[in-house]
């Protein structure tokens, strides 16, 4: 039977392998050393590097979820709620990436081949943007004819700006007041808000 307390020491011993010496140097020995436990105690919890990169980033995506939870959960207005969702979600998925050293690298490197470790979090996050969404519906303030198309299409448009913005690229040349307006209105166009205020 598995200790939590154990697979949590093997995780965040294995996120700290893994931001000092990157995934692909990393080995199970290393995690196992880190960690201060034997390697059979480690593979009596994951079975491959795989398995326990996959538990990192879930340990990760799960605390932003908790994050965006909060915002989906707040008792504001819902053309509030979403805009503070869009950008609190990159500013915790900036200050993961940013906390995160050499897997920083990896993410800009290759943003697309984390697809298949981060299934759990965008299904989470589909969820969250479906609840505000359906909200706006009922209380008539977005004019969607189809919310999870609009949530598909909302979501994908966050993903393709998650590098500019994580980079810093995104700011060039206007301040945050101007991205921000900007964003308003391609958000409250994408959800069919005639008041783009």
């Amino acid at each position: 039977m598995e200790n939590p307390k154990t697979r949590l020491q093997l995780i965040q011993a294995a996120k700290d392998v893994f931001v000092h010496k990157g995934f692909d140097e990393t080995t199970m020995i290393d995690i196992a050393v880190a960690s201060g436990l034997s390697r059979r105690t480690l593979y009596g919890y994951f079975d491959s590097k795989v398995e326990i990169y996959q538990a990192v980033i879930n340990y990760e995506t799960d605390k932003i979820i908790e994050q965006l939870t909060e915002i989906a959960e707040q008792n504001i207005p819902v053309k509030q709620k979403i805009v503070e969702f869009v950008f609190g979600r990159f500013r915790v998925l900036k200050d993961m990436v940013d906390r995160n050293g050499t897997l920083r690298s990896a993410f800009f490197r290759n943003s697309w081949g984390l697809e298949h470790f981060r299934k759990s979090f965008d299904t989470k996050e589909k969820c969250l943007l479906m609840q505000i969404i359906t909200a706006g519906k009922t209380e008539g303030v977005f004019n969607v004819t189809n919310v999870r198309r609009t949530v598909t299409i909302l979501h994908n448009c966050m993903r393709g700006f998650e590098v500019p913005y994580i980079r810093g690229k995104i700011w060039q040349g206007n301040t945050r007041e101007e991205m921000r307006a900007e964003a308003q209105k391609l958000i409250f166009g994408a959800l069919g808000c005639n008041d783009q205020k």
